[in-house]
C-alpha cells in the first residue's frame, strides 16, 4: 500500500481550502469598506495577521474535519454563518459592522467545531449501536 500523495491528504486539502476561503472573505470585506488602520505598525501587523489567520482557520478546520472524520456539520455551520452575514448585509439588517466578522472568528470557529463534536458523538454512538455511520476519512 503506497502512502497518499501530499495533494490529497486532509491537511493539504484543508490548507488550500482555508486559504481560498480567507481570500474570498477578505476580498469581499475589503471591497465593502472594511480596512485596517493604526498609527503603530506592530498593531497594524498584529490586527491584519489576526484577521488573516482567523479566516484561514475558519475555512480550514471544517474542511479538515470533513476530510479526516467525514464530519459535515462544521462545514455547513461555517457556510451558514457566512451566508447569514452576507444575507443580513445585503438587506441592511446586519447589527454589527462587517469588520466584526474578522474579530469574532474564534466564536464562529467554536460554533462550527461544537456542531462537529455533537455530530461526532452521535455518529460514534450509532456506530457502536448499529455498526453504521461511523467516523471514517474521506480523503
Amino acid at each position: 500500500m503506497r502512502p497518499p500523495s501530499v495533494k490529497t491528504t486532509p491537511i493539504a486539502v484543508a490548507a488550500v481550502g482555508g486559504v481560498l476561503y480567507a481570500i474570498g472573505v477578505l476580498s469581499w470585506l475589503f471591497s465593502n469598506g472594511v480596512h485596517f488602520w493604526s498609527q503603530e505598525p506592530a498593531t497594524l501587523a498584529f490586527g491584519a495577521g489576526y484577521a488573516a489567520v482567523g479566516m484561514v482557520l475558519t475555512g480550514a478546520v471544517p474542511l479538515y474535519l470533513c476530510g479526516r472524520f467525514s464530519l459535515v456539520t462544521p462545514g455547513l455551520a461555517t457556510l451558514w454563518l457566512l451566508g447569514n452575514t452576507v444575507y443580513e448585509w445585503l438587506y441592511g439588517m446586519h447589527l454589527h459592522p462587517l469588520s466584526s466578522y474578522l474579530t469574532v472568528w474564534p466564536l464562529l470557529l467554536g460554533v462550527a467545531v461544537g456542531a462537529g463534536v455533537v455530530e461526532a458523538l452521535v455518529r460514534v454512538g450509532l456506530d457502536r449501536g448499529v455498526g453504521r455511520l461511523g467516523l471514517r476519512p474521506l480523503v
